[in-house]
Formats: C-alpha cells, structure tokens, sequence
C-alpha cells in the first residue's frame, strides 16, 4: 500500500473569497499553510481541479480521502462543506468539517469503484457556512496499490543455468 498526495492545479469557480483564479489556487496548494484565502462574503465557495499524478497509474486505487487546513476569520466556528467530485461532476464524497480552531480535518475515505482514469479527473468544492474561514490548504490523499510488472530485470554478465529452458 501506498500514498500520494494530490493537489488543485487548476480552478473552475469562484465567489466570496479576497483572492481569485490562479491567485486562489496558488495559496491553496502550495504546501504553506501560512498562506491561503479568506472567505469575504456570506455566500462563498470554489471548485478546483485537481493535478494527476503518474505514481497511481496502472495500479489499484483504494481510497480517496479529502484534507482541508482552515479557520475561523474571527467570527465563530465556521463549517466548511467539502466535497470530491468526479469528472463529470457526480458527487462521490461530501463531509461538513467543522473548524473550531485553524486545523486541518480530513473527510471520511471514498473506496467504491476507483480507477487511475477516475482519480486523474477528480474536482473539489469547498463551500463554507456564512460564519468566515480562511483556507490555506486543500488535498487529497490516494491510497492506492502500485502496478505490477511481470518483468524481472537481470545485470549484464554471464549467469549459469544449472537445469531447465531460458526463452529470450
């Protein structure tokens, strides 16, 4: 079993928040939760695409699982509705995650029919309550099997066959 971990690489919407387009994504995935964007309307959410990542292709995906790092801008607990869609904008997950300090809180894991193509058209919404939240980090984990490879390499050099066929 291994891990990776995906971030937005692109955006498709966006309302309610002091930064926009390429400016939201660049604070939301770069790995600093010491940046990030600060909801400013009560009505406020965004879609992000997220980045593939070739270390999942050919293998099994066994879960997907969204992290939020976020807070309150001053004004309460916020809950921020976060959910993974696939690339035709079916909801797979949806999790209210409640921030009641700047944290980061992880959704429940999604492992019902997942494949490589699946998980390379992967979108996240992230619509917070009207109670303000900054946002400094969106990811997704992939929990995945990697691809086997039937072939076994050999060094150069002379190797002795004591019994049986070598087909080359």
């Amino acid at each position: 079993m291994a891990t990776v971990i995906i971030r937005p690489d692109g955006i498709e919407s966006d309302t309610g928040f002091d930064q926009t387009g390429t400016n939201l994504v660049e604070r939301i995935n770069d790995e600093d939760t010491g940046t990030g964007v600060t909801q400013t309307n009560v009505t406020a959410n965004f879609t992000v695409t997220m980045a593939n990542d070739s270390a999942y292709a050919g293998g099994t995906i066994n879960s997907i699982q969204l992290s939020v790092s976020a807070g309150s801008s001053g004004r309460g607990t916020p809950t921020i509705t976060g959910k993974i869609l696939d690339n035709s904008d079916t909801d797979l997950q949806s999790d209210a995650l409640v921030f009641s300090s700047t944290t980061t809180l992880s959704g429940t894991a999604y492992t019902t029919s997942l494949t490589p193509t699946i998980v390379d058209g992967l979108k996240v919404v992230i619509d917070p309550d009207s109670t303000g939240c900054a946002v400094s980090e969106v990811f997704i984990t992939v929990d995945y099997e990697p691809a086997t490879t039937p072939f076994v390499g050999m060094k150069s050099g002379k190797y002795k066959i004591v019994s049986g066929k070598i087909k080359i």
